[in-house]
């Protein structure tokens, strides 16, 4: 579908509005009562990161920027649509934070990003109590959740510290700062999703920790009230329209699909990689997946299994800074049909997410076993960062209980029939792509609409558009899991190092 799309159609009724705001871009996508896609409009925005130094990493975003990409989008909506909009919602990137003034709403900090790492220091300090923030948090202790961000925001800028003495200080999710600026009654709410990823959250309370609070040392009166993610959360200054539904991206993502079972899973690949199945962790080893509040409401609450890969999309950015090509995605689909035995590249970047949770060092090409080249071409180099994000997924995968037959796969680099079968073929499961790009989006419209008491019975599954099934026993099969075994082999060996 093309990213930027529109309709000047009036027959449309019982329309969605879903705002996603996103690592890169903002979007507005509105959706019919059927679950089709009828308008999307982009708009990019911008990130300021400074070089790695110790497995920290500033990673910043102008909170100003972002909430106006917004606002402008939602102007440009033709009226011929906004008018038959009858419910919205918000999902946004998880773990980013944005520190603001009460009073005036202005930010008083640039929003840290989920992908920052500034606070490893921090963490490091806190391993002591990594099992107690586990259990409390449903997540590992780690650097890219919002607690330690801040905390060094509290501890380390001036304007912060200010606006905190004058208890003018609110602290929170970019969703929660958006609200505050979109909604007529601007509210100083957060949605379940996105509290639990400040790593402050009880989820079995569904609220604010004493214990996190005071371990991470945030005062209770700078954050947002917690909330279900369907809930009533106010009308928007755009057309007066009911924004029913507020959550994390990944979340949203998960409600576009088929519903999860425990022989199935959904993967989704963007700036980084999410892999969400109804299956448990398997028992007997150290529980290394998170559990993630995918929904609810004022009744309900529902959890999934959750790994994550800090750096997918984002490993593709890396690459084009050290190795720039112009058409990469025009040549991705040859390189990966053609080269069949890459170097073994260790994704370091951005430090490891699940299982391991660990600094593994730089970023490095290595030679596999079985191979006598030395220095890998471009090609080949960008052939192993796909396969080095398909070999993360698949770790991920292999930490399940019951392990899928089928896996849902969705986001930007989904598109790449080659990472789709090497996926198929290391996991030995069907994977089943289907024909909506705009995941995350879609899932958000279906929350909204079940909030209305009418809500549409015509929503209509998505088809699927393609079906990869595992090549078994071949040698090119063979080979990459010899290549994978080599690449979880120097992983395991790097996190006991560093």
């Amino acid at each position: 579908m093309n990213p930027q799309m529109s309709t000047t159609q009036t027959h449309h009724s019982n329309l969605t509005l879903v705002i996603d705001q996103g690592s890169h871009a903002s979007r507005v996508a509105i959706f019919d009562d059927t679950g089709k896609l009828i308008y999307l409009k982009i708009k990019d925005v911008a990130t300021q990161s400074s070089a790695p130094k110790n497995a920290e990493q500033k990673v910043e975003q102008d909170a100003h920027e972002i909430l106006d990409s917004i606002q402008n989008l939602l102007k440009e909506i033709p009226p011929t649509l906004s008018q038959h909009i009858q419910c919205g919602g918000l999902c946004t990137q998880r773990s980013t934070i944005v520190a603001w003034h009460k009073s005036t709403g202005q930010a008083l900090a640039p929003a840290i990003s989920w992908r920052d790492t500034r606070a490893q220091t921090l963490i490091n300090k806190l391993q002591p109590f990594s099992e107690e923030v586990k259990h409390i948090s449903g997540l590992p202790l780690s650097a890219h959740y919002a607690a330690s961000k801040m905390h060094w925001l509290i501890r380390n800028n001036a304007e912060v510290q200010h606006a905190a003495a004058e208890k003018q200080l609110c602290i929170a999710p970019l969703a929660s700062f958006l609200l505050f600026h979109l909604l007529k009654e601007q509210p100083f709410i957060i949605d379940h999703s996105n509290a639990q990823r400040c790593q402050l959250f009880d989820i079995q309370s569904l609220n604010w920790s004493s214990t996190l609070l005071d371990l991470f040392e945030i005062p209770r009166n700078t954050l947002p009230e917690c909330a279900p993610i369907m809930h009533n959360y106010g009308k928007l200054k755009f057309n007066n329209i009911a924004l029913n539904c507020v959550c994390g991206d990944q979340n949203a993502a998960l409600h576009a699909y088929p519903p999860l079972q425990k022989n199935n899973a959904l993967v989704n690949i963007g700036t980084g990689a999410f892999i969400l199945s109804a299956a448990n962790e398997r028992k007997n080893q150290p529980q290394t997946l998170i559990k993630t509040l995918c929904r609810s409401d004022a009744q309900h609450i529902n959890f999934v299994t959750e790994g994550t890969v800090n750096s997918a999309g984002s490993a593709l950015t890396w690459a084009q800074q050290n190795q720039p090509c112009t058409d990469l995605f025009e040549q991705l689909p040859h390189w990966l049909a053609q080269i069949t035995s890459p170097p073994v590249f260790i994704n370091s970047i951005l430090n490891l997410g699940s299982p391991w949770w660990c600094d593994a060092g730089e970023p490095e090409f290595i030679t596999p076993e079985f191979s006598n080249t030395k220095t890998p071409s471009q090609s080949e180099q960008y052939v192993a960062i796909i396969e080095s994000i398909v070999f993360l997924i698949f770790n991920n995968i292999q930490q399940l209980s019951a392990p899928p037959e089928t896996i849902f796969i969705s986001g930007g680099l989904s598109i790449l029939d080659g990472l789709c079968q090497k996926l198929a073929d290391l996991s030995q499961a069907n994977v089943l792509r289907f024909t909506e790009a705009e995941s995350t989006a879609r899932g958000c419209a279906w929350l909204a609409c079940q909030t209305l008491k009418s809500a549409s019975k015509s929503w209509q599954v998505l088809p699927v558009s393609q079906q990869f099934i595992s090549h078994k026993n071949t040698l090119k099969q063979t080979r990459i899991v010899d290549r994978y075994q080599q690449f979880v082999g120097e992983l395991n060996r790097r996190c006991n190092k560093y």
